[in-house]
C-alpha cells in the first residue's frame, strides 16, 4: 500500500511538473524565423503596411504551429484537418490584405510567378 501511494504522487508530481514547464521548442523558433523573414520579403515586394505584417507574422505562426500538431496527432484526420486549416488561413489573409495584396500574396507563395518588382499597370 505505500509502495502504491509512493508510486502515484512520484507519478503526479512528474505530470504536473511536466505541464507546468513554458511551451518553447526549437521548432517554434524556428517557425518564428522563418515567419518573420517571409513576411519581410513579402513586404518589400508587394508593399503592405507594418501593421499588416504584424498580423501575418501572427497568423503565420499559429498556422505552422497548427499544421505541425495536426501532423503529430495520432487520432486526427490529418488531411481533413489540414485543409480546414487552409481554409482558415486564406480566409483570415483576405481580412488582413486588400484584394491586389492577396492576390499578389497567393501567387508568390504559390510559386504562381516569379519573385520580383510587382507593379498594377
Amino acid at each position: 500500500m505505500k509502495k502504491s501511494v509512493l508510486l502515484f504522487s512520484f507519478l503526479s508530481f512528474f505530470v504536473f511538473f511536466v505541464f507546468a514547464q513554458k511551451p518553447t521548442s526549437i521548432t517554434h523558433e524556428i517557425f518564428s524565423l522563418y515567419v518573420e523573414d517571409k513576411v519581410i520579403n513579402m513586404q518589400e515586394l508587394i508593399g503592405f503596411t507594418n501593421q499588416q505584417a504584424a498580423q501575418l507574422k501572427e497568423l503565420e505562426l499559429k498556422y505552422l504551429l497548427d499544421v505541425q500538431k495536426a501532423e503529430t496527432c495520432w487520432f486526427c484526420n490529418t488531411d481533413k484537418r489540414i485543409r480546414k486549416l487552409q481554409i482558415s488561413r486564406k480566409e483570415t489573409l483576405q481580412k488582413i490584405l486588400v484584394r491586389d495584396q492577396f492576390i499578389k500574396y497567393d501567387a508568390i507563395e504559390n510559386d504562381r510567378i516569379r519573385k520580383g518588382d510587382l507593379r498594377v499597370l
